[in-house]
């Protein structure tokens, strides 16, 4: 009788429950770094935009505009 049991676990390997919490926090992590790189260039593009536009004689108040 005890060959007719079966049971899930299977050496070296991790539960599917865990495969997908870690995969969903790795997926955050990936997402958050592309996040934090995309703000990271709209930052710097702004930047050389309002120092182009000042050195045109034009005035950009980004405080105002957010």
């Amino acid at each position: 009788m005890a060959h007719l049991v079966t049971s899930d676990y299977r050496f070296g390997r991790i539960p599917d429950k865990r495969v997908s919490i870690r995969a969903r926090g790795a997926f955050g992590r990936v997402n958050g770094f592309f996040k934090s790189m995309i703000e990271a260039i709209a930052d710097s593009k702004m930047r050389r935009i309002e120092r182009e536009l000042e050195l045109r004689g034009y005035r950009y108040d980004r405080s105002s505009k957010d």
